[in-house]
């Protein structure tokens, strides 16, 4: 995930919005501590973005793989069981 992506973005400017505010609203931060805050939180948001993506992209993956080995253990119960002899075992109650 790109460090200006717009989740990270977003997210950044929640977290790191009580130091804007102190610098930009209030008056009691300096305006490059609440930068350097700022730039703090949105390190912060990226990591914690980067390894949620990567969590669900595994989990994800995880998915696909078990939906194709189901799909294949249907397509193997289509055909009639065949016993040892070769020939197909019959499903009819006589």
């Amino acid at each position: 995930m790109s460090p200006l992506s717009w989740p990270v973005m977003i997210g950044t400017l929640v977290v790191g919005s009580p130091a804007l505010y102190a610098a930009q609203v209030s008056g009691t931060l300096s305006p490059d501590v609440a930068l350097v805050r700022l730039l703090i939180c949105m390190a912060g948001v990226w990591l914690v973005c980067s390894i949620v993506a990567s969590l669900v992209e595994g989990t994800v993956a995880a998915n696909k793989v078990a939906d194709n080995v189901a799909d294949d253990a249907d397509d193997t119960t289509e055909f009639p069981a065949v016993s040892r002899d070769g020939f197909a075992e019959s499903t009819d109650a006589a």
